[in-house]
């Protein structure tokens, strides 16, 4: 049998065992696929560990996303541009290689909604592995320019300089003086008014009783908002956002998405993202 996994810290609210499991079952493939819970201390320990016990491959979540690079023998070019890791491959020569599958999910994620972003306003919450390759995407996607906002203002300017150091128009938002929904929402409100697609690539939303990245003043009727977030039922923000008429959706297809690419970069097969997307749907109906 096959074995993967996800690690992170948290991760006990992670999904993909489940969407795998469902995969593995559709297809008839002998795969298991557990979640474990890392700290940023043994991360490389625990990589190394995997490799020795056979795992075909990995899922990277917060916050080791772009830490894990220290730990990686290659990389692929899509970590390479994007500036972060969230898959694994531990390749049959011993080799472990990293991949970015959040930018795949990401595309295909806007495509099946029918957002075009060629020419659009984004504003990107979070600054961290996800947000920082779903930012860069986003520009070379098209976008029109990326609007970035994170707790932690140094994180927003770094990755402001990044993007505009590769021809692209990005600005870092003023951070909010404390991490609260009134602070926010002074810091980023314009901003968000102002943006096509808005992006929350923050933990805010991972814990069951979170508060909205912001409140729903900060949205309007045309927007579209992508919650990362893959929680079983609607997280927070992108709750708040349908309040005020913008098209919400939360991180599940998002999650699919990356998974699916994970799966077929792991064992080139085609996986069942069918399967994957109703597993979740029927943990919901079972609440």
């Amino acid at each position: 049998m096959k074995k993967f996994a996800v690690i992170g810290h948290p991760v006990a609210h992670s999904l993909s065992p489940v969407i795998h499991a469902a995969n593995f079952s559709s297809l008839g493939y002998e795969g298991s696929y557990e979640k474990f819970d890392v700290t940023r201390e043994n991360l490389g320990a625990f990589i190394e560990k995997t490799k020795i016990e056979g795992y075909l491959g990995l899922n990277i979540t917060v916050p080791h996303k772009v830490a894990v690079l220290d730990f990686l023998d290659e990389v692929d070019e899509s970590v390479r541009r994007y500036g972060s890791c969230n898959t694994i491959w531990f390749r049959n020569d011993g080799k472990s290689v990293g991949f970015n599958t959040d930018v795949n999910g990401f595309l295909e994620t806007l495509e099946e909604n029918n957002f075009d972003i060629r020419g659009k306003k984004v504003v990107c919450f979070g600054c961290g592995g996800a947000g920082q390759a779903l930012a860069l995407c986003s520009v070379y996607a098209g976008a029109k320019s990326v609007a970035l906002g994170a707790l932690h203002q140094e994180r927003a300017i770094y990755l402001a300089s990044n993007i505009k150091s590769r021809g692209f128009e990005a600005i870092a938002l003023k951070s909010p003086m404390e991490d609260s929904l009134n602070a926010r929402m002074l810091a980023w409100k314009e901003f968000a008014l102002q943006a096509d697609l808005i992006i929350n690539a923050t933990p805010i939303g991972l814990k069951e009783n979170d508060e909205p990245l912001l409140s729903k003043e900060a949205f309007r009727i045309g927007q579209f908002v992508l919650d990362i977030i893959p929680t079983r039922s609607l997280p927070p923000t992108a709750s708040q956002s349908l309040g005020a008429g913008a098209k919400a959706l939360g991180g599940v297809e998002f999650l699919v998405a990356q998974g699916a690419k994970s799966f077929e970069i792991w064992t080139g097969l085609k996986a069942d993202k069918k399967a994957m997307l109703r597993s979740v749907q029927e943990m919901k109906e079972e609440d």
